[in-house]
């Protein structure tokens, strides 16, 4: 009855230019008692150093090449979504700090509405004890204190509800988010900062040259390849392992190879597939790449026709409140004269409150639009930073 064993150690590596090399120590034992086998069991050693090299696609296409650049392509793409997505963060929690510090403005401007209507309804009520008003001026101002209270009221609540926004936006605790206010020294209008900055171009310029290399990867992994060995062996034989080694390690029993040979993929169907998926996805990459390259465009062009349009909307939402406090101190002057009535003094009063709310806002609109100005020339994550 016949037995064999076999026992393998040994090294082996590839480098980027398809070079594989081994270094091998093998023993195969068999032992098979018969008439012919003038020694069993034999033990057969080879100590062996094996060298492959691609000579075709790894010296004219260069794969190795291909697949460098396609993994520092993804860390660039990986890269750029990183900053892509810090960058959309960041422009949130600047919206929502706007937002709070337009909140928290608007709260004095109510809180100043309700001591007009107080320093108001006071007055009425001195008047009305000398008989100088009617009963129906009392009232007015009475149902104007509370209005205002009431306006009050919805203000703090809007307030709460900003900070609220400001802290799930900008990952704060109720401590920071308290001290937080109207932010100072925003970014201005960066948008001739041109598209290099923007992470999502990066990341797509990245992402098409990837699908691109992985491309020609796919086609040259298709190609027929040369292939060049050699080795160079130490063979051993005796009846034991040790002896067997011993004999192999003398380099008494040199063996060498050399050869070629070609690999040719038959038929091709499965290679002509893969080329087409790969071509395919490149082409998606690149239409991708177009499509928010236009995109960009689009923004930037939208970032400052809205910001110019902030700015004049501004500027006239301040003409205004100037108008309305004249037009009150005016009005006021022809109260105490006794020209004027209750409710045109309420009123007045109301405009001016309407004008320093539609100011306010405004200021908060131009600060939102010079934070998408920034975002939209990919330059605000540098202005956080």
């Amino acid at each position: 009855r016949a037995s064999s064993e076999r026992s393998q150690v040994g090294l082996a590596g590839r480098t980027l230019l398809g070079t594989q090399a081994r270094f091998v120590l093998k023993a195969d034992r068999l032992e098979s008692p018969s008439l012919f086998r003038t020694l069993d069991p034999s033990v057969d050693s080879r100590l062996s150093l094996e060298v492959r090299q691609a000579l075709g696609r790894y010296f004219l296409g260069r794969p190795d090449i291909a697949r460098r650049s396609r993994a520092r392509s993804g860390v660039v793409h990986s890269r750029e979504l990183l900053r892509r997505g810090e960058t959309e963060s960041a422009a949130a929690a600047l919206r929502a700090l706007i937002e709070l510090g337009f909140a928290e403005r608007q709260i004095a401007v109510k809180e100043a509405a309700v001591g007009d209507a107080e320093r108001l309804l006071e007055k009425q009520r001195d008047k009305r004890g000398y008989g100088l008003v009617e009963a129906s001026d009392l009232l007015q101002a009475e149902a104007s204190l509370e209005s205002r209270r009431v306006e009050l009221t919805l203000a703090r609540s809007q307030l709460e509800r900003a900070r609220s926004a400001f802290s799930h936006a900008a990952y704060l605790g109720p401590e920071e988010t308290a001290a937080a206010g109207f932010p100072a020294g925003l970014p201005e209008a960066v948008v001739s900062a041109g598209l290099g900055r923007r992470p999502d171009l990066a990341a797509a310029r990245a992402a098409r040259e990837a699908a691109e290399w992985a491309e020609r990867i796919e086609r040259l992994d298709t190609f027929p390849e040369l292939d060049l060995s050699a080795s160079y062996a130490a063979a051993g034989l005796g009846s034991r392992y040790g002896r067997s080694l011993d004999d192999a390690f003398s380099l008494d029993h040199p063996v060498k190879t050399v050869g070629l040979s070609l690999s040719v993929p038959l038929g091709g169907r499965k290679e002509a597939l893969t080329r087409r998926q790969a071509s395919l996805r490149a082409a998606e990459a690149r239409a991708e790449e177009e499509r928010l390259l236009q995109a960009a465009h689009r923004e930037i062009r939208d970032a400052a026709s809205g910001l110019s349009s902030a700015r004049e909307r501004l500027e006239l939402a301040r003409r205004l409140e100037r108008l309305e406090r004249d037009k009150l101190a005016a009005e006021e002057a022809n109260y105490r004269k006794g020209r004027s009535s209750t409710d045109l003094v309420i009123r007045f009063q109301q405009d001016v409150r309407r004008a320093e709310t539609a100011s306010l806002r405004a200021e908060a609109d131009e600060g939102l639009a010079r934070v998408e100005s920034a975002r939209a020339g990919g330059l605000l994550l540098d202005w956080v930073k």
